[in-house]
């Protein structure tokens, strides 16, 4: 049958909960031939990744119609099923040997629910390559922790998936000095019972180390939501647990620069839009490219310049300065910025915009208005921002 996702966040969530019920069933009357069910509840993290997913769901919706979805790490395939029901041709992945019931769980409900779920018994810490080339979206929850070669997973996945949601445990601080690494580059290495007496948990990464690996993987981050433990989460106490949902794009089929706008924008309106007086924008940089900075088109409309009394622009990363400008007429001018050094290794770069002016709006505007940024020619509602490349670099710009 054709694929039909829900029509909005909202529908996808209420399809799951119905889903839930109608498992429930079916399990609690249903024993396996050999073993149980897998004893924890799948489902339960699909309210996260509503939320993880709602600002980009049509896109993701898109571009998965008419292409296959994975499972990876899929229990007893009750996301696989979620999917399958929908209409998706999907793939429900998993390692018998460290499976709760061996996979007998996942064969037996699709059974059960009449759903035609593909089931893989594969090994992500061998060499590997998924059933299908190419899929539209992978489920990626909960498995990185249990995988030794995280880094050749998550880059062979890059490969194979244009979409991707992913989970892991993370930690902010370390489970015996308790020092803080949450923003450093690293990851714990568990002892072989240390983690919930299970000895397939390997590598819990810092929210700093996670995002590193994805970007050194190929990955774009296009959004995230922490759940559990979010003050001094340890990567063995149980008490400590926190996880780290992420949608993630691959660069590897979306290879282009990616710009979205943040906090502080107003609608369209037909050929520019207004800012705040704060606002920002989220970027990821195109790979392998010496990008000096970059350049944003901004308008300054009549009203703005009040009484002679100038406007100026200015943008920080990270809280460094990158970039500021004053405009003293009405008029099209490009702002421009630096990216330092740091800048051209994140997963993503968030560049906030301060506009400072005695303008207000009209009484009856209500808005705060800082300043207009023309829409781009390069589709609906897009704004004219450009890298510069390094001028030792031979590389045009994208």
């Amino acid at each position: 049958m054709p694929f039909r996702i829900p029509e909005n966040p909202a529908a996808f969530l209420r399809s799951a909960q119905e889903l839930w019920v109608k498992l429930k069933e079916e399990k609690k009357k249903t024993q396996l031939a050999e073993g149980d069910w897998y004893p924890f509840d799948t489902l339960s993290g699909v309210p996260t990744i509503t939320e993880l997913i709602s600002r980009d769901f049509d896109i993701v919706a898109a571009d998965i119609a008419g292409r296959p979805v994975a499972d990876i790490g899929c229990a007893d395939g009750d996301l696989a099923m979620l999917f399958a029901g929908w209409g998706a041709d999907i793939d429900a992945i998993d390692y018998a040997p460290n499976n709760y019931n061996r996979m007998l769980g996942v064969r037996t409900i699709g059974g059960l629910l009449g759903l035609p779920v593909r089931t893989h018994d594969l090994n992500l810490d061998r060499d590997f390559k998924l059933p299908r080339d190419v899929y539209g979206l992978t489920l990626f929850l909960g498995i990185l922790y249990h995988l030794k070669n995280p880094y050749a997973a998550l880059e062979q996945l890059a490969f194979q998936t244009r979409w991707c949601i992913l989970s892991t445990r993370i930690a902010q601080v370390t489970p015996t000095v308790r020092a803080r690494v949450e923003n450093e580059p690293i990851a714990y290495l568990a002892d072989g019972r240390e983690i919930g007496n299970d000895a397939t948990n390997y590598w819990v990464f810092s929210a700093g180390g996670l995002f590193r690996i994805l970007q050194r993987t190929r990955w774009a981050i296009v959004a995230s939501k922490r759940i559990g433990c979010l003050f001094d989460s340890s990567p063995i106490d149980p008490q400590g647990d926190e996880r780290m949902f992420v949608l993630l794009k691959s660069r590897v089929h979306f290879p282009e620069l990616h710009v979205r706008l943040a906090e502080g924008w107003h609608p369209l309106e037909g050929a520019f839009r207004w800012t705040a007086k704060k606002f920002a924008l989220e970027v990821v940089l195109p790979l392998e490219q010496p990008f000096a900075g970059f350049t944003l088109s901004v308008f300054v409309p009549r009203q703005v310049v009040q009484a002679g009394q100038p406007v100026s622009l200015s943008c920080r990363i990270r809280d460094q300065l990158v970039g500021t400008a004053e405009y003293a007429t009405s008029g099209f001018y490009e702002f421009e910025g630096e990216l330092p050094p740091f800048a051209l290794h994140e997963p993503m770069l968030r560049l906030d915009f301060t506009v400072e002016s005695a303008f207000v709006s009209d009484e009856g505007d209500g808005r705060e208005l800082g300043i207009c940024v023309p829409a781009d020619a390069s589709g609906e509602g897009a704004i004219g921002f450009r890298l510069l490349i390094s001028p030792e670099s031979p590389c045009p710009s994208p």
